[in-house]
C-alpha cells in the first residue's frame, strides 16, 4: 500500500500510447471556417515529443494571411445565426461538448503528455478540473443577464441593462496545459455568443486541434471556433494586432 502511494507504477511505467490514434502522417491543418484547410503559405512545422526527441507530427504554419482568414470567418460567424442563438442552445452545445470531451479524455492527457511533457498522472489528473469548467460555463450560459435599475429623475422612468456578446476573440495559450487552457479561451466564448480564432502555443499544439474536432462533432457552427497553428512572432502578432478582432484574451 505504501509502495503504491509512493511511486504509481501502473502510471509512470506504461507510455502514454505506443501510437496515439491522432498522430497520422498527414499534416495538421488549419480549422478556418468550419473546414480544415493548409497554411497560405503551405508551409509546415514539426511537433516533437520532448521526452525523446520524436517528432509527432507535421503542422500548418499559419501566418497573418490565414489570421485574415480565420478572423474573416469568425467575423461572418458572429454576424449570422450564432450570436442570436438562445441562452439553452448555448448552454446544450456545451453540455454536449463536455460529454464528448469526457468519453474521449484519456486520449487527450495521452496527447497533452505526449507534446508537452507533463506526467500522465498531472495530464490525467485534470479530469475533473476541465470537465468542471465547460459544465460550469454552460451553467453560465443561462445565468448571464442584466439588470433592472432604479433612477432618480423625476417622472416615471425604468431602466435596464443587457448583456451581449463583444464579438470576435482573439486567443493566445501557452505550452504548459493545452487542453485546460484551450478550455479556458472556446468556454467561455461559446456560453456568450462570442466568435474565436485560437492561435495554441507552437511546442504544443495537437491538443487544440483535436478538440477542435470535438468541438465540430458537437455541432459548433462553422466559423464559431477558428484553430491557426503557427509562431508567436507571426500568427500571434498578427491575431493580437488585428483591427477586426474585439477582445484579445492572451495566457
Amino acid at each position: 500500500s505504501l509502495h503504491r502511494r509512493i511511486l504509481p507504477m501502473n502510471d509512470l511505467a506504461t507510455p502514454p500510447m505506443a501510437r496515439h490514434p491522432f498522430l497520422t502522417d498527414k499534416p495538421k491543418r488549419l480549422l478556418i471556417g468550419g473546414k480544415w484547410v493548409e497554411a497560405a503559405s503551405g508551409q509546415t512545422f514539426a511537433t516533437t515529443n520532448p521526452a525523446t526527441g520524436e517528432i509527432l507530427a507535421h503542422v500548418a504554419e499559419g501566418d497573418a494571411e490565414d489570421i485574415d482568414r480565420a478572423v474573416a470567418a469568425a467575423r461572418a460567424a458572429f454576424n449570422g445565426p450564432w450570436r442570436r442563438a438562445t441562452p439553452f442552445e448555448r448552454q446544450a452545445l456545451l453540455l454536449k461538448l463536455a460529454d464528448l470531451v469526457e468519453a474521449h479524455f484519456d486520449e487527450l492527457a495521452a496527447l497533452d503528455t505526449l507534446d508537452m511533457g507533463a506526467p500522465l498522472q498531472r495530464t490525467r489528473g485534470n479530469r475533473l478540473r476541465v470537465l468542471g469548467m465547460l459544465r460550469y460555463y454552460a451553467g453560465q450560459a443561462t445565468s448571464i443577464h442584466g439588470d433592472t435599475t432604479n433612477v432618480s429623475l423625476p417622472g416615471e422612468f425604468s431602466a435596464f441593462t443587457l448583456k451581449e456578446p463583444v464579438g470576435v476573440v482573439g486567443a493566445i495559450i501557452p505550452w504548459n496545459g493545452p487542453l485546460g487552457a484551450s478550455v479556458w479561451k472556446i468556454g467561455p466564448a461559446l456560453a456568450t455568443g462570442c466568435t474565436v480564432v485560437l492561435k495554441p502555443a507552437e511546442e504544443a499544439p495537437l491538443t487544440p486541434l483535436r478538440l477542435a474536432e470535438l468541438c465540430m462533432e458537437a455541432g459548433v457552427p462553422p466559423g464559431v471556433i477558428n484553430i491557426v497553428t503557427g509562431f508567436g512572432e507571426t500568427a500571434g502578432a498578427a491575431l493580437a494586432a488585428h483591427p477586426d478582432v474585439d477582445k484579445v484574451a492572451f495566457t
